[in-house]
């Protein structure tokens, strides 16, 4: 019998007695909550917070000893030394509704934000450092093209506004239909810019702007690193949102872990209860209406809701039976694209700080550094390679010293963690198993052209992560698939994952859907989670005790009234 688990303790919780949500001490066969959350990663842990304090008898189910998902900080790559495998890049700390709402710095959760945030350093030591202050990426830009620096600072003031007024605010709201989208942006400027901007690609849009190839380079970067085509349009809108959002990423200090810690606190603080090492293999439904979830080792737990933050061919494809989903919702899940390519992840433990030989020092502080590429052509040529089934000669990347910015990592005093990660298939010719020592020392190499204190003396550890060891350590993220499914105009918006599941509903009564998955996607937003709770809260007829922020009280006003 799985144990029940404290916030990120690894020790098992026995109560005596009852405890606040009524669990009895031992976990029985069969149980009674008024929600099941299937999955403890962020968006997982977000509902769950989120419903518990409602009022909802609540339980989140995990299949993994760890809670948290890709909110992970472990120590398995290499003893000592302490890294974020997957979530290290926060970009929406100053819009995710979660933090204000429970408070969750009491919790000791601090994120820091870098000023030095996107830079590029290129084979002839030159660099281009991007900030969170625009005045400072100006003055970057401005060493090799004055106009485009002066561009630069035109569209960010631009790219903001949409961000701050359209783009954020509706990360925590339901999608519109393409028509709704297109009459409601269609009352400002700044939403007819985003309705043109949408049927450009990101090479479109990067090129309408800047003239110096190598500004470009790290824009489109910048613009399509978590998956967006650079030649497919139909999703331009997001460029504005992840170019600015770039620029501000925050690291969680301490690690990421410590978000999916005080969720958990606040899930059990309100009586909820978060049960790991259980897989769920079964979602129950009776008569149309969901009733509950059966786990691996036959435990039957009843549930008036059940959320799922699985992928649609786990949740539609294998935990519901599929004579109780409609159709067209199976066909769906058999056609759901995974991400057109996943990442393969080189991490370092050094004794000495990784510095790279360039004009400008602030690349050292740089949150993260893109390496490898001097055009738009040598960027271009790697992604085909990889859409292709290999990652070639011509490789690059992005850098980050996680300990630049969060010295606690190392448990050994006076060393550094680092990672290079690249853009990979997860299908290589030739096969991880046979071909990753060998991209190892390709990756590592082209790290040491940059980074001349990186020699056999200098680096203590070192660990790789392929596409494959993704999908083994986190099942959800199919074929390495980060934001469990490809980012494409067929699987966002209304149409992530189907057009019958809005606000995170189903058509199957009583099942809901908060993962990546789901509308607005991966990149630890929040949105799926959030979005999800209020359904449920509604539907249930539970007491919605959280406001809106007001900066989506703003957008409502703009657009939706």
């Amino acid at each position: 019998m799985a144990p029940l688990r404290g916030p990120g303790t690894g020790f098992a919780i026995r109560p005596e007695g009852e405890r606040a949500s009524g669990l009895p001490a031992e976990f029985p066969e069969e149980s009674e909550f008024d929600v099941v959350v299937i999955g403890g990663g962020p968006n997982g842990l977000i509902a769950g917070a989120y419903l518990s304090r409602s009022g909802l008898r609540t339980l989140v189910v995990e299949r993994r000893q760890e809670i948290g998902g890709g909110l992970a900080t472990e120590e398995t790559l290499f003893p000592g030394f302490y890294t974020n495998p997957h979530a290290v890049y926060h970009m929406m700390t100053d819009y995710l509704p979660v933090l204000q709402d429970f408070g969750l710095g009491r919790h000791g959760l601090n994120f820091v934000k870098p000023n030095a945030q996107l830079a590029a350093v290129f084979s002839d030591h030159t660099s281009l450092v991007l900030c969170r202050q625009v005045e400072d990426s100006k003055d970057s830009i401005a060493k090799v093209s004055p106009s485009d620096a002066r561009e630069f600072g035109k569209v960010m003031r631009s790219w903001r506004r949409s961000v701050e007024e359209i783009l954020a605010p509706g990360t925590y709201l339901p999608p519109l239909s393409p028509v709704e989208m297109t009459e409601a942006l269609g009352r400002t400027e700044a939403g007819e810019e985003l309705l043109r901007l949408t049927e450009m690609s990101p090479i479109e849009i990067i090129d309408e702007h800047f003239g110096n190839d190598r500004v470009r380079m790290l824009l489109l970067y910048a613009a399509c690193m978590w998956g967006l085509h650079p030649d497919e349009p139909g999703l331009g809108f997001m460029v504005p949102l992840l170019v600015e959002r770039a620029t501000n990423k925050a690291v969680c200090y301490g690690g990421s872990h410590r978000l999916a810690g005080a969720l958990s606190r606040e899930i059990l603080a309100a009586g909820g209860i978060v049960l790991d090492n259980s897989e769920v293999t079964r979602v129950v439904v009776e008569g149309g209406h969901v009733t509950g979830v059966e786990c691996f080792d036959g435990r039957l737990i009843r549930a008036k809701a059940v959320l799922s933050s699985l992928p649609p061919p786990q949740t539609f494809g294998e935990l519901v039976d599929g004579s109780e989903v409609p159709d067209e919702l199976s066909d769906a899940a058999r056609r759901w694209e995974w991400d057109q390519w996943s990442f393969f992840t080189m991490s370092l433990a050094t004794s000495e700080w990784p510095w790279y030989d360039t004009d400008d020092p602030w690349a050292n502080d740089a949150f993260m550094t893109v390496l490898g590429f001097d055009s738009t052509d040598q960027l271009r040529e790697h992604w085909r390679t990889v859409l292709n089934g290999d990652v070639g000669a011509g490789l690059g990347g992005h850098v980050t010293v996680e300990t630049r910015y969060d010295p606690t990592l190392p448990r050994v005093p006076g060393h550094d963690v680092a990672f290079f990660q690249m853009h990979a298939p997860y299908a290589l010719r030739g096969g991880w198993e046979a071909r990753s020592e060998e991209i190892g020392l390709q990756v590592l190499q082209t790290w040491q052209r940059y980074a001349p204190s990186l020699t056999a003396d200098t680096i203590v550890r070192k660990s790789i992560e392929t596409p494959v060891d993704i999908e083994t350590r986190l099942a959800s993220m199919v074929h390495g698939s980060i934001k469990h499914g490809a980012y494409n105009p067929l699987q966002m918006g209304v149409f992530r994952p189907h057009d019958s599941c809005q606000a995170g509903r189903t058509p199957i009564e009583g099942l809901y859907l908060c993962g990546a998955s789901a509308f607005p996607g991966g990149l630890v937003t929040g949105g799926p989670g959030y979005i999800a709770a209020g359904s449920v809260v509604g539907d249930l007829g539970a007491g919605k005790w959280w406001d809106e922020p007001r900066y989506i009280q703003r957008y409502r006003e703009r657009y939706l009234s």
